[in-house]
């Protein structure tokens, strides 16, 4: 059977580690990804991080987004901060990382909306 693009055969989850440094090779594997015939990517960011990664890098793609929200009330953590680059002190970093662990929940929650998943790219930094 001959799929097409509204019946990807292997649909990829990309959810990179909120740093740049992370998010722009991922960014890139989702282009080089979408160059296969009959694949979908869904790209996992915050909300805070969406622009950057919607706008400047997939718009003219076929990449689902969906936001979790960064986990809030984490201490030393300034609200609104989702990625390293806004930390205000580099010695934030490990509370940083370790509170991606709270984003768990969610995330598995949304992978039980999507349809079935081929295999996923995460990020060691994801706890």
């Amino acid at each position: 059977m001959e799929l097409n693009s509204s019946n990807p055969s292997l649909h990829v989850v990309l959810f990179p580690f909120m740093s740049k440094g992370h998010t722009v090779p991922i960014l890139h594997l989702a282009r080089l990804l979408l160059r296969r015939p009959n694949v979908a990517v869904t790209f996992f960011t915050t909300p805070g991080n969406r622009s950057f990664i919607a706008d400047q890098f997939l718009s003219d793609t076929t990449v689902s987004i969906i936001d979790l929200h960064y986990p809030e009330n984490i201490p030393e953590i300034p609200a609104g901060v989702e990625s390293t680059d806004k930390l205000p002190f580099i010695s934030l970093y490990v509370q940083f990382a370790e509170a991606t662990k709270l984003m768990q929940p969610a995330f598995e929650l949304k992978l039980q909306s999507l349809p079935p998943v081929s295999f996923m790219v995460s990020d060691g930094f994801l706890w």
